[in-house]
């Protein structure tokens, strides 16, 4: 389940890194196949693993009620607390999801290889999943606003 999982998100970011056209072939550098990913892409998707970061964080302290939100909301400390653990499980979730390492290179080829159409296709899913993404922070904030 958890290889479902990591290829469907190696997909989605894929389809991301389609979008802003830093794909390329890959070369040998220092004896290592190494591919070229500009920073725009991995801004995005890095960006869209923050946004559903934050609303499951939103969602999880909505359910500590009330007097969370007042805690956290009234207190600096709580608060910087709260973005540090907010940017510590984003990059927890980047790097265990990403294109790194020699199984995230194999997944890479494997897609590069597929014909047009496929690759359309998961444009668009990644072009919804960002979207669903950007409801998700928005609807957490309603639910639990700690940015205020």
């Amino acid at each position: 389940m958890k290889e479902i999982i990591v290829r469907f998100i190696n997909r989605v970011y894929f389809g991301i890194y389609l979008y802003t056209r830093e794909l390329d072939i890959p070369v040998l550098y220092m004896g290592r196949k190494e591919y070229y990913r500009g920073q725009l892409g991995f801004k995005i998707c890095d960006l869209m693993v923050l946004l559903y970061t934050s609303g499951c964080l939103s969602f999880a302290g909505a359910l500590g009620g009330e007097t969370l939100l007042t805690l956290i909301k009234g207190n600096y400390l709580y608060k910087i607390l709260y973005f540090i653990l907010l940017i510590g499980i984003s990059v927890l979730i980047s790097q265990l999801s990403s294109f790194e390492g020699e199984k995230g290179l194999s997944y890479f080829e494997q897609f590069d290889q597929e014909p047009r159409s496929k690759k359309i296709k998961w444009m668009i899913i990644s072009a919804f999943v960002f979207i669903i993404g950007i409801l998700f922070f928005v609807l957490g904030i309603i639910v639990f606003p700690v940015y205020s």
